[in-house]
């Protein structure tokens, strides 16, 4: 009976002490792999994704407008704009428009540019087997700009949002911002809105070879 009193105290004390050591690791272990997950996150744009912005007049301006024809609209339980249409104007003339439906939930938006339809997928051309890719506000480039210079993806992981990048508001720059966990980091882009490689080191030239010394 005393053996047993002493086991139970026992047990009562090592018990919570297991508990903090194993609930340690494995919110540390989590924290990791989220970690690991967002550093993962590939933040390309594909051709399709964003549209043109131009115009048949050579003239040496980038500036454009634009106007909100009809709001922007999401309902509960739908990731996507489901709704609203947007128009851009360069020179007094619109140059393209955006529409993103008629309020059913799908990931389908059409895009006009240059008189021409197109519809396009607002999950991005490239699929991720980690994260799915949200448009929210259409990717925008313009004459003589190597970069994305307006628009908004989010990345959503098991139905949370998980990171956001802005291209900004429609300056030609190679900066975006992107946030995660709720804090903002500004970034550089590579063209069209690729983040830029990293550089290889150039190899280093052989050593020509040495002659041979004639014979006598």
């Amino acid at each position: 009976m005393y053996k047993m009193k002493n086991l139970l105290k026992l047990n009562l004390i090592l018990f919570p002490i297991l508990v903090f050591i194993f609930g340690c690791n494995s919110s540390d272990s989590l924290k990791k792999e989220g970690k690991v997950s967002e550093e993962n996150i590939e933040y390309n744009v594909s051709e399709g994704d964003y549209i043109n912005v131009k115009s048949s007049n050579t003239d040496n301006t980038n500036t454009y407008t634009k106007n909100i024809l009809i709001p922007f609209e999401k309902i509960d339980g739908c990731d996507y704009v489901v709704k609203g249409k947007i128009e851009y104007i360069k020179n007094g003339t619109v140059v393209a428009t955006v529409d993103f439906g008629d309020g059913q939930c799908d990931d389908i938006a059409t895009k006009t540019v240059d008189g021409k339809e197109h519809t396009y997928n607002l999950g991005g051309k490239k699929k991720s087997s980690r994260y799915k890719k949200n448009i929210l506000i259409p990717l925008v480039k313009i004459d003589g700009c190597d970069y994305i210079v307006e628009g908004k993806i989010e990345y959503i992981k098991n139905g949370t949002v998980v990171a956001t990048v802005d291209f900004g508001d429609g300056q030609c720059d190679d900066i975006a911002t992107k946030t995660v966990d709720g804090k903002d980091h500004e970034f550089k882009l590579g063209k069209k809105g690729k983040k830029p490689k990293k550089g290889k080191k150039p190899k280093k030239g052989k050593k020509p070879k040495k002659g041979k010394k004639p014979k006598k």
